[in-house]
């Protein structure tokens, strides 16, 4: 339960500031707060998305697309964070995540958003896409670990 909540809030303090203008910088306020609480994270999630180049990408209201790398070292600390194309982020990821800015704002102003996100993620509302084999098996089950807590009322 602990690996499906963090990676929850991994991924939602990487997305966690309403869209703006300055929506970039912003984000890496919190992905620095979120650094600072990286501690509490199981080594499972380590072994997916430590050490790893993310792609994030968040289609705007304005039908425009905000593209960002982030680089993650081995104790899940994101140590870079920067603006890339979103068309041609010049990198390979090992994830991609992608959501839209309606959805951010939703997990933003949600009393239950561990729930939110996995209503969003069985919909499809958020996508996460591995590059790697072994990266998409443990996606994969861990989706449907979180769909059986969820089901069983523990997430």
């Amino acid at each position: 339960m602990k690996l499906g909540i963090l990676t929850i809030l991994l991924i939602i303090s990487m997305f966690s500031i309403p869209a703006s203008a300055d929506l970039f910088d912003e984000l890496d306020l919190a992905v620095n707060e979120y650094n600072l609480n990286v501690d509490g994270v199981p080594t499972s999630v380590r072994y997916v998305i430590g050490d790893e180049e993310l792609l994030l990408l968040i289609d705007m209201n304005d039908s425009s697309k905000l593209g960002i790398k982030a680089v993650t070292n081995v104790d899940l600390e994101v140590n870079t964070f920067e603006k890339v194309d979103a068309v041609d982020p010049g990198f390979e990821p090992a994830l991609t995540i992608t959501s839209n800015e309606a959805v951010v704002r939703q997990l933003l102003d949600s009393d239950d958003v561990v729930t939110d996100f996995n209503d969003a993620y069985n919909n499809g509302d958020i996508k996460i896409v591995a590059a790697s084999t072994m990266d998409k098996v443990i996606i994969s089950v861990g989706g449907a670990f979180l769909k059986l807590l969820s089901s069983v009322g523990l997430v």
